[in-house]
């Protein structure tokens, strides 16, 4: 019988390289099929980069562990601010343009806070589900008839020119069937994996969400984030951040929701969520400001993670 950790760690790299191809795939044969930058932008890059986490969450509802399903999108919206915005200040300390993502960044608060009443309330049915997924959809058409400045499209390019492989169209669509397939996979050994280490240790399946499974599923954030930082591209990579946030909520519990119901239990109501509210409230404070983030304050925000970390453990 295959070992929990090897299973979470298998899961860990395969949803990692997965979930890379899956979003290159995608965004390389949108652009052969000649989509706009702005389209592929706020849609393919977005979303694609939440696949992982959509993959976990949907295999954990079905499977009746709720608690992954919503520690994952919960663990990873605070991993995306403090260990990958921390991650992208330590490597190469940005500057970005406060309008469109102080703006975002206020929608990611408000879609936060409206997880929070989901968490008092006691659970995700399908019809709460269906309206998530409608306010994505809204929100995705305000951005793209909002989003006409020369910066956005220059950001919007980017994101296309970093996220290609190389070939035609054909390859571009096998990477991207690979792509769907493993983090497929991924997702499933991740689960067992993370379901089984939970027994063996003795703690929570959330606790396990909401660390080592959300760091997992935050794999591709990191790596398009560090990229396009390490490019010069820091707008590119935060908006990804607070796109991937605005994701995990609306899109992958709301389709998840729309599967299987998900209870959300008091203690990431009362504990989780909050913490989570209290990342983006900082994040949203940091690109307000317009304002660098320096390497000592990466190194803070790293702090704080593992500081987070060790309190869920011990708790």
């Amino acid at each position: 019988m295959e070992s929990p950790l090897i299973l979470l760690l298998a899961g860990f790299v395969v949803l990692g390289l997965a979930g890379e191809a899956l979003l290159r795939g995608a965004v390389t044969l949108a652009d052969k099929l000649r989509v706009s930058p702005l389209i592929i932008g706020l849609t393919i890059i977005a979303f694609g980069t939440s696949a992982p986490e959509l993959t976990v969450s949907l295999n954990a509802a079905l499977n009746g562990q709720p608690d992954i399903s919503i520690g994952n999108v919960v663990g990873s919206n605070i991993a995306n601010i403090l260990f990958v915005m921390g991650a992208m200040a330590l490597v190469s300390p940005f500057f970005v343009n406060h309008g469109t993502l102080g703006r975002d960044g206020g929608f990611m608060l408000g879609v936060s806070a409206l997880l929070f009443v989901l968490g008092m309330v006691g659970m995700i049915d399908r019809p709460v589900g269906i309206a998530l997924f409608v306010i994505l959809i809204g929100f995705t058409y305000y951005l793209y008839s909002s989003a006409r400045e020369v910066e956005d499209t220059a950001e919007a390019e980017a994101g296309v020119d970093e996220n290609r492989v190389p070939g035609g169209a054909l390859v571009a669509a096998m990477v991207l069937l690979v792509g769907i397939a493993g983090v497929v996979w991924g997702a499933e050994l991740m689960v067992d994996g993370a379901v089984a280490l939970a027994r063996q240790w003795g703690i929570s399946e959330a606790v396990i969400a909401l660390s080592l499974v959300a760091i997992g599923t935050s794999l591709p954030e990191l790596a398009v984030s560090l990229v396009a930082a390490m490019r010069g591209h820091a707008g590119l990579a935060v908006g990804n951040i607070i796109g991937s946030n605005i994701s995990n909520i609306l899109l992958i519990l709301g389709v998840t929701s729309m599967v299987a119901p998900l209870p959300i239990s008091d203690m990431m109501a009362l504990r989780d969520i909050p913490i989570m509210i209290g990342v983006a409230c900082l994040g949203f404070i940091f690109m307000a400001s317009g304002r660098a983030m320096s390497r000592v304050e990466g190194c803070l925000s790293l702090a704080l993670y593992a500081a987070y970390m060790s309190f869920i453990f011990s708790a």
